[in-house]
């Protein structure tokens, strides 16, 4: 058998690397992703502090550092961008905001984060997020749609507080953005509609994902607890009485495969002479 050519071995030997690398890094990687979502999203409804802006400054690295070590050890590294553009472009975000840190990089100011920045950032970290508890349930179940469900209605009231926060009529605080994002989630509605430009976008990506998610939760708890009322096992009163039929059945029964009998035994008329 011809051994195979180097490039192959080559790229053999770079793909098992890279699934070496994505086992032992998975876990503190999961960690670091939905710390990260909630850092966005405090970020998002009150800013962050100091230290916790360090702390997510260093995470971003750490993910940085992450992906560049994917793509040096990907065998096609524009297969690769093709497939994780969102990822990478969710790394490019924050750099804007170390760049402005610099005093000689003024002509940056013009890059400074707007709310349209803010909705790329929530799209690409939220995709980061979805990713994640992708590999954390292993599979997509209902688990799954329950958590992505979550992860969404987090980020969407982190938004939609961070967009309209100002506006005439709009809720107050992040307690009330939330309970609005689980009304417009579940296709109920409310009063207030958004007025910019980025929470109308928000808006119909949440009722777009409603619409797409929600019917298979409702569908997926009344089978569910349809299961469960046919599995649970029957109530004593109600064997009480299935007993009670049973017996007065089998009488019944007995009673007519006696008449049977007797219409069967042979009588003197019908003996031969």
């Amino acid at each position: 058998m011809p051994a195979p050519p180097p490039h192959e071995d080559l790229k053999s030997a770079r793909l098992t690397t890279l699934a070496h690398l994505d086992a032992l890094l998975e876990r503190p990687m999961i960690i670091l992703s939905f710390v990260w979502l909630g850092l966005l999203v405090l970020d998002l409804v009150q800013g962050l502090s100091p230290l916790l802006q360090i702390v997510s400054n260093v995470i971003w690295g750490l993910f940085v550092v992450d992906f560049v070590l994917a793509i040096v050890l990907a065998p096609d590294k524009s297969e690769y961008l093709k497939k994780n553009w969102l990822t990478a472009l969710s790394l490019m975000l924050p750099a804007l905001r170390i760049l402005r840190a610099f005093r000689g990089l003024r002509a940056l100011r013009v890059l400074r984060l707007t709310r349209g920045t803010n909705l790329l950032r929530i799209l690409t970290s939220l995709n980061r997020g979805l990713r994640t508890l992708q590999r954390t349930l292993r599979r997509r179940g209902l688990g799954f749609v329950v958590g992505a469900t979550a992860l969404v209605a987090l980020a969407g009231a982190a938004g939609m507080a961070s967009f309209e926060a100002g506006e005439t009529g709009a809720p107050q605080g992040f307690g009330q953005w939330l309970y609005w994002v689980g009304m417009l989630l579940t296709s109920l509605g409310s009063e207030y509609w958004p007025v910019t430009a980025e929470g109308r976008t928000l808006t119909f990506l949440l009722a777009l994902y409603g619409f797409a998610v929600f019917g298979y939760i409702t569908a997926a708890l009344a089978s569910l607890f349809v299961g469960a009322d046919q599995d649970a096992p029957p109530d004593d009163d109600d064997d009480e009485v299935n007993n009670a039929v049973l017996r007065r059945e089998l009488r019944e029964l007995r009673g007519e495969i006696a008449g049977l009998r007797g219409e069967l035994r042979p009588t003197p008329e019908r003996r031969a002479p």
